[in-house]
């Protein structure tokens, strides 16, 4: 008997990000989540069915992983309250990448914590250098003025209370895409999760003769080793995969009853089938690259 799978990758419906560029029509009330356990010490607090804003509550403070949109900066406070934390607690934010739907809120958040004093701002060297090229730029996505504390090197994880977090330069959706690995543990039964987060799957940037891939300087020689890279880490072992999109695992479809047990998301498969999906979906572009190309993880209906 085949095993059906909860979590899978669905091509974007209209989420929250759509509603607000349709300001008078968008209703983007209807397009919101709650907070949600995802990790014995990890939540989504993002607030909307669109960008994830992950919240690790370190023992020592509070970390993010991106930091949303400008206009969900208040579900993402209303989000962190819910769950009995405090925004000025917020020591440090990780930015996935430089893309507005995941940077716009990080000033906002900062300056919330008691700013840049007391709360750093983490990017790639990569991304930073596309944030300040297109600071001025208001398209595809806006972004208020944040200040970079911290760059991120693969060789050293960034360390905070109880959790060490390793990150991996994977350039593809663009050139500074940083993904995210930790373990963290259930202190009362002891058991320990292999927790990851990729920073970029959208493979739009990736296409051949894509617009905004060529503003993100994105060659096909980028591509291929995003598809490489896919295939490589597919590989590794992760317990919980933390989309940064909601689509990518179909989360917003298959949200547990009870919002605390993060036990819901333990899935050996969803990083292996997230990251071979997405890699699949380049080689398709690419039929000179990868002659003998066949889907094997399509996406779900």
């Amino acid at each position: 008997m085949t095993e059906t799978k909860r979590f899978g990758y669905k091509k974007p419906k209209y989420r929250y990000g759509n509603s607000i560029r349709d300001y008078f029509t968008g209703n983007s009330w209807d397009h919101t989540e709650p907070a949600y356990r995802v990790g014995p010490h990890v939540w989504n607090v993002g607030g909307n069915d669109d960008v994830a804003v992950y919240l690790l509550d370190t023992g020592e403070g509070l970390m993010l992983i991106d930091s949303g949109y400008e206009q969900s900066v208040y579900l993402v406070v209303d989000r962190i309250y819910s769950i009995g934390f405090k925004p000025q607690d917020i020591r440090k934010i990780l930015l996935s990448h430089w893309h507005g739907d995941h940077t716009q809120g990080a000033r906002l958040l900062q300056e919330l914590a008691g700013g840049r004093e007391k709360c750093e701002i983490w990017l790639s060297r990569e991304d930073e250098a596309m944030h300040q090229k297109t600071a001025m730029n208001t398209k595809p996505f806006s972004v208020l003025p944040y200040e970079v504390t911290n760059f991120y090197d693969d060789n050293t994880p960034v360390k905070m209370g109880r959790f060490t977090i390793r990150t991996k330069l994977c350039p593809g959706h663009t050139l500074g895409v940083t993904s995210f690995f930790f373990e963290d543990t259930d202190e009362e039964t002891g058991e320990t999760v292999r927790m990851a987060m990729h920073g970029g799957m959208g493979t739009g940037t990736m296409y051949p003769g894509s617009a905004m891939g060529k503003s993100e300087e994105v060659t096909p020689e980028i591509a291929f080793r995003f598809v490489k890279d896919c295939l490589e880490m597919a590989e590794w072992p992760v317990d919980i995969n933390m989309s940064s999109h909601l689509n990518q695992t179909n989360v917003d479809e298959n949200m547990p009853e009870d919002l605390n047990n993060w036990r819901w998301f333990i899935a050996d498969y969803s990083w292996h089938d997230m990251l071979v999906n997405r890699a699949e979906d380049v080689m398709e572009k690419y039929p000179e690259q990868y002659p003998d190309f066949k889907w094997t993880v399509p996406n779900i209906q």
